[in-house]
């Protein structure tokens, strides 16, 4: 009962300090906008104190949060037995009778929100060289994102779980609408809303058949009902086109890429970092109520197709950022395959991939957008000689590459190991071609234009020689960098 409270206490305030303290800042903002302060000094020094109030507010919540995982993992772990595959109940209503659901954790939904508060912090690095009063719309996003994400995460009721499902929604336009308003990036928002909606429906299909069938809404009672084989299969299959289309899946890609282009880098580093793996744990946690074997054929040959057409379509790519998107869209269909495969090692991959993919696409976007500030171009034809006249970008679009190669001792090659001793038990042919496919074609196509780029001869167009990285870049890009290679030595204490 201590170890109840206690988890209460610092789960409270942790949602307490960034929920209160961020609607209380908007509201003060809200009013001394519409009053139109006179005094131009007066009104940049309030919102400087409005901007650092919610730094504090975040940063806080994040401390008490890392607290939080400390705690859940020396209970668990230690005192009282551990699974990768348990929810862990924390939070009851006759403890916290405030809210109208009970709280949940799994490991999958620990680091999903670390990856939140990770990716968000890095972009709001990337956007501060924006307009200065934009930054605090930033921040107002991104502290709504994360208590929207802590909903998310901690529910155990599947139609709460799909409400804050969709909320997440709404802060995704506002970050492209106030970012980029210009009349493509706006229709990319509009593509990225409407084809994420069309799968919400479909996802909202399956909760009202689970409520039908099993007559409860909580986690605990869909697993009590039993499936038949075909009704675990539909379930499964919309399921798989419902979240499939936010991963994205082929053939519902094109918005993806689209959006990528059109957008700031900081919404890219977002949107791939983080908002596709909050559609990954949705299909991950749901399909962990039906219990029974699905014949997933069909799932694993779309995941597969997808793999191969973002993997060929790499070599013919001449825009840097439309080229990473392609390389994301190749591994979240790969982490998608993990989990319809259902094997063990390859969930405990699919999960660490999602943790890898997070970071490294952080990364990748913004070094595009480190190219394109300085060169004016993100088109290979244009951009070249960057390690003669950038050293230190340079050097990190090559550390990149190997990242992204999946280099021994690095995340992506611990994920890989997981996901591919899982899957060559069952089929060693299609794991052998899958790998050639995604570590060979793929990194190959993925590097060729990365080093046009990077070992190319230096072309002046302008009489203006542009300056290599300062000090906040090579903290925004050498972070996840330094993420990459030191994760898997903590891993091991989790899978």
């Amino acid at each position: 009962m201590v170890q109840c409270f206690f988890y209460n206490t610092i789960l409270t305030y942790t949602i307490f300090i960034l929920g209160l303290g961020t609607l209380f800042t908007y509201i003060v903002y809200f009013f001394s906008y519409h009053n139109k302060i006179q005094n131009i000094t007066t009104h940049n020094n309030f919102f400087s104190f409005i901007k650092y109030f919610l730094l504090l507010c975040l940063g806080i919540s994040f401390i008490f949060y890392i607290f939080f995982i400390y705690f859940f993992y020396c209970y668990f772990v230690f005192v009282d037995g551990f699974s990768l595959f348990n929810t862990y109940c924390i939070l009851s209503k006759t403890n916290l009778n405030i809210f109208f659901f009970e709280f949940s954790v799994d490991v999958f939904g620990i680091f999903l929100l670390f990856l939140a508060y990770f990716v968000g912090i890095l972009s709001l690095l990337a956007l501060d060289n924006r307009f200065f009063w934009k930054n605090i719309k930033y921040l107002f996003i991104v502290n709504t994102f994360i208590v929207i994400v802590f909903f998310y995460v901690f529910s155990t009721n599947v139609l709460m779980f799909f409400l804050f499902y969709e909320l997440l929604m709404l802060p995704s336009f506002l970050f492209v609408y106030y970012i980029s308003p210009s009349r493509r990036a706006i229709q990319a928002s509009l593509y990225f809303l409407i084809w994420t909606q069309i799968g919400s429906f479909l996802v909202l299909l399956v909760i009202a058949y689970l409520l039908l069938v099993s007559g409860s809404l909580d986690f605990t009672g869909i697993k009590l009902y039993n499936f038949t084989q075909q009704e675990a299969w539909f379930v499964f299959f919309f399921l798989f086109l419902g979240f499939g289309v936010k991963v994205p899946l082929w053939p519902f890609h094109y918005w993806l890429t689209k959006t990528h282009v059109e957008a700031p880098a900081g919404f890219s580093m977002y949107l791939s970092g983080f908002l596709v793996k909050s559609a990954v744990y949705g299909f991950y946690k749901i399909t962990q109520c039906i219990g029974i074997n699905v014949n997933t054929t069909l799932c694993l040959t779309i995941c597969i197709v997808g793999v191969v057409d973002a993997s060929l379509k790499m070599w013919g790519q001449t825009d840097l950022k439309k080229l990473v998107a392609y390389g994301t869209i190749q591994e979240m269909n790969l982490i998608f395959l993990t989990f319809c495969w259902g094997d063990t090692n390859a969930i405990i991959g699919g999960i660490l991939f999602s943790i890898t993919h997070g970071a490294l696409s952080a990364l990748m976007f913004y070094l595009v957008d480190c190219v394109q500030r300085r060169f004016n171009s993100r088109s290979v034809i244009e951009v070249s000689g960057i390690l003669q006249i950038t050293p230190i970008l340079g050097i990190s679009n090559i550390i990149m590459c190997i990242l992204y190669a999946g280099l021994p001792g690095t995340l992506k090659f611990a994920c890989e190991f997981y996901i591919f001793s899982g899957l060559l038990e069952i089929s060693p042919i299609l794991v052998i071609f899958i790998f050639f496919i995604a570590n060979v074609l793929g990194v190959l196509g993925f590097s060729k234009c990365w080093f046009d780029a990077t070992f190319g001869m230096y072309r002046n167009q302008t009489k203006i020689t542009p300056l290599d990285l300062n000090t906040k870049e090579f903290y925004i890009i050498y972070l996840p960098i330094l993420f990459l290679f030191l994760f898997p030595f903590f891993s091991n204490y989790f899978f």
